[in-house]
Formats: structure tokens, C-alpha cells, sequence
């Protein structure tokens, strides 16, 4: 992940921006939302469970 440059607005690929020599540092990776872990584990316990639905289906026929 390639530093950002606030003051230009623009990917810089070392610590100092090129184009106005402004020291640029990398961006901090803000966390996961508590709502979106508990979305991600909702959804994969919903196809568990209609994945179990399907093999059950299949078995029966």
C-alpha cells in the first residue's frame, strides 16, 4: 500500500512527497466494525446451514 500525499492529493512511493517535499507517512489501518465481524459471522453460518439443508435434500432423493 503505496503512501498518500494529503497536501497533493497523489500516491508517493518513498517518505517525502516529489512534487512539494512534504514528509508523508503510511495511512493507519482503522479496525473492523464490531457489526460488520458479527455480518461476516451471521452470513457464514447461513450458508453452513443451507449448505447442510442441500446435502440433506440430495440425501433423501
Amino acid at each position: 500500500m503505496a503512501a498518500w500525499c494529503e497536501h497533493c492529493d497523489r500516491p508517493v512511493e518513498g517518505e517525502v512527497c516529489e512534487v512539494c517535499g512534504n514528509p508523508v507517512t503510511e495511512p493507519a489501518r482503522e479496525p473492523i466494525p464490531l457489526r460488520w465481524r458479527f455480518f461476516i459471522v451471521v452470513t457464514i453460518i447461513y450458508l453452513a446451514y443451507r449448505l447442510y439443508q442441500l446435502v440433506s435434500w440430495l440425501g433423501h432423493h
